[in-house]
């Protein structure tokens, strides 16, 4: 794999990928609060702020190219979670519970667009990357 500035940031930014690609995990850690063994505490909002706050991700992932993403690919596919993530915020504010944007049906393309990210950005060539990561 190429060289990036933040590695630790990459597999932090996976761990989330697959968290939002994953509703079952989202229904019992962040709605009903029952953690896996390895976790203290997790939340939605702990996702959300690492890519709009903690990145550029949420407003440029182009920006991240070296740093966390390897390439335009990697860049596009979190750009396009971000406008998932987005309309969902749009539509229905950003104050409702989790159980709430888990169940509106714009959450499954949240949910469909992590799936690529992290398959990408894992290096699973189903997704639609040029060719496996090393």
């Amino acid at each position: 794999m190429p060289r990036l500035k933040y590695p630790e940031m990459r597999m932090e930014l996976l761990g989330y990928l697959r968290k939002l690609k994953d509703l079952k995990y989202q229904m019992k850690a962040w709605v009903n609060q029952d953690f896996p063994a390895d976790v203290q505490y997790d939340h939605l909002d702990l996702a959300i702020h690492f890519i709009f706050d903690d990145t550029d991700l949420g407003s440029d992932a182009r920006m991240a190219i070296g740093e966390i993403l390897l390439d335009g690919q990697e860049a596009s596919l979190m750009g396009q979670l971000v406008d998932a993530i987005n309309a969902v915020f749009e539509a229905y504010g950003t104050d409702m519970p989790e159980s709430f944007y888990m169940q509106v049906g714009e959450w499954t393309r949240v949910e469909a667009c992590a799936e690529r990210a992290f398959d990408c950005l894992e290096g699973s060539n189903a997704a639609g990357c040029p060719e496996p990561l090393d």
